[in-house]
């Protein structure tokens, strides 16, 4: 490993590059607005609803359940569409959406006050508390009293599985939030997290449309969830589970859980949740239908990034792992890449290197020839990425995956070599909240570290402790936080790295 590189920081050019990187990223979030998705995927003619491939008929009949961070918007888009077909409806949303939204002046994507849906904040920090079971008891005693005439739209997005905490005895509310947060700072996965909440719920795992026969279903999901899999998303209300008891265990005991949390969830999942892998039951009713995920955002990022002048490229939509290995790997390939632009006639080690660092990333062999090939032409490059990492907390401090990653990245470059080259790296959550906190995400620079040290904050110390949102606070005031508010969808991270020569040379294609 080499000594740490001297930066002499034009932050003039940073905060340019910086400003390419936000627009690239905005554009991946406006495209996945859950209005928009619902829209298109409700089409009334008369007294006729179509939906994908099916036709439903109108008569003053929808009922609406809804529960995730996007869902107000998805409300708002669906009584547009259905006008006065609904007549009732619950939806679940965070503590503090209605005046975020205000404050980011996105008061519109809040249904009217002529709603007939009832809206219900609560899981403050994403975590289930007593205004979400309140919201889930109102869904499920809803869905209880439906006819077979009747139809009931289920609205889902991200962050629903906090939302709508239906608890199964003796399993108290204490316990389902010491699962959670416990889960979640051993390292477990989103995947991981939401098998044990469908197993211990009596809604999730496809508890909800059981409740709701006869009535017929229509399920519109936007995706938080690499791979979309629809018993995962906000832990598969409308969707049979597909795990076994024998595996929801299995994650128990992978992260070891403490004693009395451990034996109870255990007694419950042993007791209700399948010993085979699907449900011996009929969801005929149900119509379940992803309207938006981050392959749609992506899509649009790499276009907004063409459309600046950068040629994009897609490294993977299915990126995940511990948030800070994620932001090394991502340093170390800036460091490739530029060499390889640099000098592609001479830079056969780097070449070499390129197919292990990408098989890091779990990045196919042809993607790898792909990016190498782009890399020699020497033109502006916009490297992006998508999916969810996960952090394992070893202190206390304030932060999130995606500013963490992005410290991460910082921490590693100070290293590695990337002179010659305009590099930024962005990274953010496409709900506009990166762990308990007001940020998405964070940008960075080679140099910011040690930068920082003018600053009196200490990068290693904040990774250390986990505390990423107080070290880019501290620096610069704040700066380099990635602030635009909640913005009503979530379609899980992106994440922007951008590399432009500071000097183009002509590339001649034989």
């Amino acid at each position: 490993m080499s000594a740490s590189v001297d930066y002499s920081i034009d932050h003039s050019i940073t905060e340019k590059q910086a400003s390419d990187a936000k627009m690239i990223f905005q554009a991946g979030v406006e495209a996945v607005l859950p209005g928009k998705m619902v829209k298109e995927a409700l089409t009334v003619k008369g007294d006729k609803l179509f939906v994908g491939d099916q036709v439903y008929k109108l008569k003053r009949n929808v009922h609406i359940a809804a529960f995730g961070k996007a869902v107000v918007g998805m409300v708002s888009a669906a009584e547009h569409c259905l006008g006065d077909h609904i007549v009732s409806g619950v939806a679940s949303t965070p503590v503090g959406l209605k005046e975020a939204l205000q404050n980011a002046g996105k008061s519109h994507l809040w249904p009217s006050e002529f709603s007939k849906v009832e809206i219900i904040e609560g899981a403050r920090n994403n975590i289930p508390d007593e205004s979400s079971m309140l919201a889930a008891q109102k869904i499920k005693q809803l869905a209880m009293n439906l006819c077979e005439e009747d139809i009931l739209l289920v609205l889902i997005s991200g962050g629903g599985s906090a939302l709508l905490p239906s608890l199964t005895p003796p399993i108290t509310l204490q316990h389902k939030q010491n699962i959670t947060n416990l889960l979640a700072s051993r390292g477990a996965s989103i995947q991981e997290l939401n098998t044990v909440r469908s197993a211990v719920s009596s809604l999730k795992g496809g508890k909800l449309a059981l409740l709701a026969r006869p009535a017929k279903i229509i399920s519109l999901i936007l995706s938080d969830i690499v791979g979309d899999p629809i018993e995962l998303i906000a832990s598969g209300p409308t969707a049979p589970s597909q795990a076994t008891s024998h595996e929801c265990l299995q994650i128990l005991d992978k992260y070891t859980l403490p004693g009395e949390i451990h034996d109870v969830i255990r007694a419950v999942i042993s007791q209700t949740q399948p010993n085979n892998s699907t449900f011996h039951v009929d969801f005929d009713h149900v119509n379940n239908i992803i309207v938006g995920n981050n392959r749609k955002a992506v899509a649009a990022s790499m276009k907004a990034s063409e459309q600046m002048g950068y040629s994009p490229f897609l490294l993977s939509d299915s990126i995940c792992g511990e948030a800070r290995e994620i932001g090394e790997l991502y340093a170390e390939l800036a460091e490739l890449l530029s060499k390889i632009m640099r000098a592609p006639e001479s830079s056969s080690c780097e070449q070499i290197r390129l197919p292990d660092l990408l098989n890091s990333f779990q990045i196919s062999e042809d993607t790898c020839e792909s990016l190498l090939e782009l890399a020699i032409r020497n033109n502006p490059v916009c490297i992006i990425g998508a999916g969810e990492t996960t952090v394992t907390l070893q202190g206390k401090g304030m932060g999130g995956r995606n500013q963490e990653m992005a410290l991460a990245w910082a921490i590693a470059i100070q290293t590695l070599e990337t002179k010659g080259f305009e590099v930024t790296f962005l990274c953010g959550g496409t709900d506009g909240q990166d762990g308990p906190t007001d940020a998405a995400g964070a940008w960075v620079f080679p140099g910011l570290v040690s930068n920082a040290s003018t600053y009196n904050v200490s990068a290693l110390e904040a990774l250390k402790h986990n505390d990423s949102y107080t070290f880019f606070t501290e620096y610069m005031n704040g700066n380099n936080l990635l602030k635009m508010g909640l913005t009503g969808t979530n379609v899980m991270d992106i994440q922007v790295l951008l590399i432009k020569p500071l000097v183009l040379r002509d590339y001649k294609v034989n």
